[in-house]
């Protein structure tokens, strides 16, 4: 079972949850792993007012994240990377930060590092899409060939990916976001205080899985922008 599949139910066609009803499900299923929170951390937006990106724009970011990290790990091929994502469009969607980072001649160790760390929000973004079944608690970080399994060969034509993503519903897509935030106040709580991480989860992927699903649900216009507080 997939983390967030605790919290389906039954579509019937009446009201969404409120974002109330949502931190109430989202901190009974923290109870039930033993995860702290606490309960004067705010809501998120209620599903009536929240906007998601469409399914093509978090496509095109999928891509352009993967070839950044792709440049990062074979700094070799960039011109080739920059010349492909001209090609197909994708350049201008290439935020101005990872411009100069593609246009760098040498990345510091911290910036590959930071880099590498950007597949964390591209599973996350996968599951968006549903090019990824199901989340998991975020303890063990991503395998490459994962990620690579459910895109189109490198340096081909990726219409076809971006043509076929679905966005999926809103409600399960702020399920997602409303225990990525909590968790994600567990974990910087934890770090703080210098304690153990409850339930083995991993700081730094939550926090790129807080950051990718941030811009999805947006919570700034531009990826740069995107905070993650808690």
């Amino acid at each position: 079972m997939g983390i967030f599949d605790i919290f389906k139910k039954p579509d019937n066609g009446n009201n969404p949850k409120t974002a109330e009803q949502r931190k109430k499900q989202t901190e009974k299923h923290l109870k039930s792993l033993n995860i702290p929170f606490i309960d004067h951390l705010p809501l998120i937006e209620e599903e009536s007012e929240v906007k998601i990106r469409t399914a093509q724009e978090i496509a095109e970011r999928i891509l352009v994240l993967v070839y950044l990290v792709y440049f990062s790990e074979v700094p070799d091929e960039r011109d080739n990377v920059i010349d492909f994502l001209k090609t197909n469009s994708l350049w201008d969607k290439v935020s101005p930060d990872e411009k100069v980072l593609f246009q760098k001649e040498e990345l510091t160790d911290q910036e590959t590092a930071n880099i590498s760390w950007r597949s964390e929000g591209v599973w996350l973004l996968l599951w968006t899409i549903n090019k990824v079944d199901k989340l998991e608690l975020p303890t063990e970080q991503v395998e490459i060939p994962e990620i690579v399994s459910r895109l189109p060969k490198f340096l081909t034509d990726p219409s076809e990916f971006i043509k076929t993503a679905i966005v999926r519903p809103t409600t399960e897509i702020l399920d997602a976001l409303d225990l990525i935030y909590r968790l994600h106040w567990a974990t910087r709580n934890a770090n703080l205080n210098n304690q153990p991480m409850p339930a083995s989860l991993d700081l730094s992927m939550i926090m790129e899985r807080h950051y990718a699903i941030n811009w999805v649900t947006i919570y700034a216009d531009e990826w740069d922008k995107v905070s993650t507080d808690t």
